[in-house]
Formats: structure tokens, C-alpha cells, sequence
């Protein structure tokens, strides 16, 4: 017993045979680990619905095979003592890089995941021109912090870097101010739905049409022209547009007229209300009406409304009511005024 105890020891107390027991100690922990992932995503992950916990497990997998080993590497040169320190550093770049490496793999998985999946669910295709520079993005940061780290345990300055970068980073967002107020600003459409693609709106030019995307830069809106307009988001989210579409697609059609002095107004109220009602594809909730507004200078204003489910349906209603009207005043025999002025002339 005492002499299985005398060459345990001496096994231990020899360097490279330790440094070899924590290398193998290192590979068999990373077979047991991967196995362990490897069942959780077997078992547990594909009793789920999406897919994100697949992409993070196997994303661990990946991580977990390249850099175990070369932790258990960089612990297994320890009872070496070696006499420079070259060696661990040189290994600890090389788990910096792997682990960069894993991590810009689960960025651009995640990121094809929302492109394929969430990103359909919107209204808009701004996720298109988002999605990619907000993975470029991350992408670039995860690097740039990996070499800072991998700069400081070389022991190399990295303040007048990080200066350096600072300077980079605000004479870049100044020379992009415009584009990145409009790139946030579509965002913040895109967040407040204030606006969605297919939305019948009125700009504050007086241009009526439907918004045909909300991008990363402007958002297109064809008008009734069969025109588009290309509007810079920045502009979009600080004007004051009129959506029809909102609170919901029902909307009101109101013909404006007048009658003469004289006429009575019960009558033509009943005449014209009897005439609307009988429109097609019109709501009875609310009810038409015909109102009295205005004592004009020669005529007595009144108006027609009706209900339709559907903005889309707005402009032909209000020509098809247009006529109606019209027709029907003359076939009452209601006299429909027009200006007059009376001159006198001195003699």
C-alpha cells in the first residue's frame, strides 16, 4: 500500500506527467459536458416550439469543444513553471479568438432565426435593411472588445487606443447624423405603429396616398396618382400626418350643399336622407344624417354623411353620393342657389 502510495506521489510531484493528468482531465470533461448538451438538446429542446433554445444549446456545444481543451491546456502548464510567460499568453489569444468565433456564430444564428421567423410577422420591411446592420454592428463590437482584452493581456497600451477609437466613433456619428436620425426614427414609427405598411395617410403637403414600406431609410407612399413619395423617416416622425386608418378602417363620407332661401328645411333634410339611405355598401350604424350647418350669404349649408367599413371605399361613395344628391334636389324641385350680387348705381 505504501508503495502504491510512494509512486502516486511521485507522479504527481513530476511536472509533465501532471500537466499531461490535467490535459486529459481537461479532453474527458469536455466529451462529458458535450455529451450532457447533447441529450438537453435531444430531450428537452425539441419538446419546445422555437428554436432559439437549440441555437443557444448548440451554440454551447460548439464553445465548450474548442476552448475546454485549451483551458485545461493553458492549466496544465502551471506545474511547468515556466520561465516565460509567452506560452500562456499565446493560449489565451487563442481562447479569446475561439470564443469571438462562437460568439459571432450565435449572433448570425439568432439573426437568420429573426429573419426567418419574427421578422415576417411585421408590417414592414424595414427588419431587411435592421436586421443585417444590427448584426454587423454587434459583430463588430464583440471583435473590437475581444482585441482590446487580448491587447491588455499582452500588456500593450490600450488607452490612447480606446482615444482613438472614441475620436473614431464621434467623427463617424457626426459625418452619419442624418442617417442614423433616420434610421432611428423609423424605428420609432415602426415601435409607436403610429404608421403601418397598407395605411391610407394625408401629409401635412396636402398629398394623400398609402404607405407602401417603411424602410431603413425613408418610407415610400403611393398616392392615388399612381405616384410615390419618398419621405426621409426623420421628417415622417416629427410631421403632423392624418391616418384613416386609425382607430380602425371605417370611415365617414360627408357631401357639402346648400339650398335656397326659402326652402323648407325639414323637407330637404327628409328628401336627401331618404336618397342616401338607399347607397350600397353603406354602415347603418351610424346612421346616415343630413344636418343644417350654416346660414351662408345666399344659400342655407347643409351636408349628407354616411358610413363606410372602409376607407378604400371613401371616394367612390362621396362621387356616387355627389350625384345623388344632386339628382335628387332636382327632381324635389329644390332650388340649389348660386352667388349672387346686387348693384346699385347711383343716378
Amino acid at each position: 500500500m505504501d508503495a502504491l502510495a510512494d509512486k502516486l506521489s511521485f507522479y504527481l510531484e513530476t511536472p509533465w506527467i501532471l500537466s499531461l493528468g490535467i490535459f486529459t482531465l481537461s479532453i474527458i470533461l469536455t466529451v462529458v459536458v458535450r455529451w450532457s448538451l447533447g441529450f438537453i438538446l435531444r430531450t428537452v429542446a425539441k419538446k419546445t416550439k422555437t428554436d432559439v433554445d437549440d441555437i443557444l444549446i448548440r451554440a454551447a456545444k460548439n464553445v465548450v469543444t474548442y476552448t475546454f481543451p485549451v483551458i485545461g491546456l493553458m492549466a496544465a502548464l502551471t506545474p511547468l513553471a515556466l520561465q516565460t510567460v509567452i506560452p500562456q499568453r499565446m493560449l489565451f489569444t487563442l481562447l479569446a479568438v475561439l470564443l469571438m468565433r462562437g460568439v459571432i456564430n450565435l449572433i448570425n444564428n439568432l439573426s437568420k432565426w429573426l429573419e426567418k421567423i419574427p421578422a415576417k410577422r411585421t408590417v414592414s420591411t424595414m427588419d431587411e435593411g435592421l436586421l443585417p446592420l444590427l448584426r454587423k454592428t454587434l459583430k463588430t463590437i464583440v471583435v473590437i472588445l475581444g482585441v482590446l482584452i487580448i491587447l491588455g493581456k499582452w500588456e500593450i497600451q490600450i488607452g490612447p487606443l480606446v482615444g482613438a477609437l472614441g475620436i473614431g466613433g464621434l467623427a463617424i456619428a457626426l459625418a452619419l447624423n442624418s442617417s442614423l436620425a433616420n434610421i432611428f426614427s423609423g424605428i420609432q414609427l415602426i415601435l409607436d405603429r403610429s404608421i403601418n405598411v397598407g395605411d391610407k395617410v394625408k401629409l401635412e403637403s396636402g398629398d394623400v396616398g398609402v404607405v407602401l414600406d417603411i424602410g431603413l431609410r425613408c418610407t415610400r407612399i403611393q398616392t392615388y396618382d399612381n405616384e410615390v413619395i419618398s419621405l426621409p423617416n426623420s421628417q415622417l416622425a416629427n410631421a403632423q400626418v392624418k391616418n384613416y386608418t386609425k382607430p380602425d378602417a371605417t370611415i365617414r363620407v360627408a357631401v357639402n350643399f346648400g339650398v335656397a332661401y326659402g326652402s323648407d328645411v325639414t323637407k330637404v333634410k327628409q328628401v336627401v336622407l331618404d336618397a342616401i339611405k338607399q347607397l350600397d355598401d353603406i354602415m347603418l350604424e351610424p346612421e346616415p344624417q343630413v344636418l343644417f350647418l350654416n346660414m351662408n350669404d345666399f344659400s342655407l349649408d347643409m351636408c349628407a354623411r354616411v358610413w363606410v367599413d372602409d376607407y378604400g371605399k371613401q371616394f367612390a361613395r362621396k362621387l356616387e353620393m355627389t350625384e345623388l344628391v344632386y339628382n335628387t334636389l332636382n327632381e324635389s324641385g329644390i332650388e340649389i342657389p348660386f352667388p349672387t350680387r346686387t348693384v346699385y348705381m347711383k343716378q
